[in-house]
């Protein structure tokens, strides 16, 4: 029989901050699996956003195949999930209760959707969603399975308990919450049984951390408004709106008065995700494997893709695939000390622009290659505008541009943008775009606005 699957995204999870010299959190359970396990030390995500990059984990193909995006979602595609269950596994899920889950959980043996727009009152882990995930994996698995957890704690702006809200578990509220997850994941592992169960952690994609304090930090909601949607509901999302727009305002102000004082980086940082950028912050990701027949204490320093995942877990159960059309490859030669060739990571952005409600920017504004050597983007539209590259090797925190010196990597990275796409089999009479969801409301509710 096949083994149980937990399989755990944690929304903006760096890998530098539960592995290596960067980490300042207090972090037992991750150390401990990855003591036991196989880690991927260079993980490359597919975008900064989450639609884009959890669309491409379960297709282990890139968005402009499939039509997967933070804003539509192409029901044609096949998902590993339909995969796994093709192959007599049970398939659960704890998702948020945002459209994109909802729609990629449809079919789903059976799903908790955790209320994530009402920030104020949203519970986390600590605040119920880690004990419903326990009660889960207590009594609420029929086998085999594959359970599946995507958990947005770490989505600023940060709420951290008490407990976890000091030096001891992080130099930032980031690392904090970090730390609070850790312990959660602890618990978690009391209640699976390591000699038929396959562990998989990893992430949708990176974050920034802002080094101004509390810059993610929430608007206080007027009184009188709160006092207002007591009287008449009608009014909430009216007043959510206004606050949020009022929010990003204030935000552009502060930024603006800060330019003098920061760098041009810690000016990205603060403006966010969804931008024209693909700093390692956001698309260098944790990813774990630990379970039977999978090495323990190695590190896999080498190149990998967030959209190995599955072709990695289906290769190793020995389950056939039909389609051959896939980006992402198996990861098993690492697990038997056999050759590996490592292969480039396309990395596209986000969008943040929203041309109507009805038809949003399904891409953002820049695309790009990473190797282990070298990473360059430029914009989706233009090759010839926003060209960056730098030498990881050289130049591992990103800082000298040097595209102007090096036209020949230029075309050499052209050249695999091509090679990547020219297999595109994307059919759009197959998008079903959410015509009828608030894209704005969207947006807000995960954060991006």
């Amino acid at each position: 029989m096949y083994p149980n699957i937990l399989f755990l995204t944690i929304d903006s999870l760096r890998s530098d901050k539960i592995y290596g010299n960067n980490k300042t959190s207090l972090t037992p359970n991750f150390d401990r699996l990855i003591k036991n396990g196989t880690y991927c030390s260079q993980a490359i995500s597919t975008s900064d956003a989450t639609g884009l990059s959890i669309g491409s984990i379960i297709t282990a193909m890139y968005p402009f195949k499939t039509g997967i995006t933070q804003h539509s979602y192409n029901s044609e595609i096949k998902t590993f999930f339909q995969i796994f269950e093709d192959n007599k596994y049970n398939v659960y899920a704890t998702l948020p209760d945002s459209s994109f889950f909802l729609q990629m959980s449809k079919f789903f043996t059976d799903v908790d959707h955790y209320v994530y727009d009402k920030r104020e009152s949203w519970l986390q882990l600590s605040g119920g969603i880690g004990d419903q995930i326990i009660e889960r994996l207590e009594n609420k698995l029929s086998g085999p399975w594959l359970y599946y957890i995507h958990l947005m704690d770490l989505h600023a702006p940060f709420y951290v308990p008490k407990k976890f809200n000091s030096k001891k578990f992080g130099e930032t509220e980031y690392d904090q919450m970090v730390s609070l997850i850790d312990f959660w994941i602890g618990k978690f592992l009391e209640k699976i049984n390591f000699e038929n169960t396959i562990i998989i952690i990893s992430s949708d994609h990176g974050d920034y951390i802002s080094s101004i304090k509390n810059w993610n930090e929430p608007l206080k909601v007027n009184s009188l408004l709160k006092t207002a949607k007591k009287f008449l509901p009608i009014l909430e999302p009216i007043g959510e709106k206004i606050i949020f727009k009022y929010q990003n305002m204030k935000r552009k102000n502060k930024i603006n008065k800060l330019k003098k004082n920061l760098s041009e980086k810690e000016i990205i940082k603060l403006i966010g995700r969804g931008q024209n950028h693909l700093y390692d912050d956001l698309v260098r990701i944790p990813l774990l494997f630990i379970g039977p027949g999978i090495p323990s204490n190695k590190i896999i320093s080498s190149q990998v893709k967030q959209i190995d995942i599955f072709p990695t877990l289906v290769d190793h159960l020995d389950i056939i695939l039909k389609n051959s059309f896939l980006d992402g490859i198996s990861l098993t030669p690492f697990f038997n000390n056999e050759h590996f060739v490592e292969t480039p990571a396309y990395i596209e952005s986000g969008s943040r622009n929203l041309k109507t409600e009805k038809n949003p920017s399904l891409y953002g504004n820049v695309i790009g290659i990473r190797t282990s050597k070298y990473k360059y983007w430029r914009s989706r539209g233009d090759s010839k505008k926003n060209v960056t590259l730098f030498n990881l090797e050289n130049d591992p925190q990103e800082e000298n541009n040097i595209s102007s010196n090096n036209p020949e990597i230029i075309i050499s990275m052209e050249k695999i943008i091509i090679n990547i796409k020219e297999n595109s089999s994307i059919n759009k009479n197959n998008f079903v775009i959410e015509n009828n969801i608030d894209i704005e409301e969207e947006l807000r509710k995960m954060g991006y606005m």
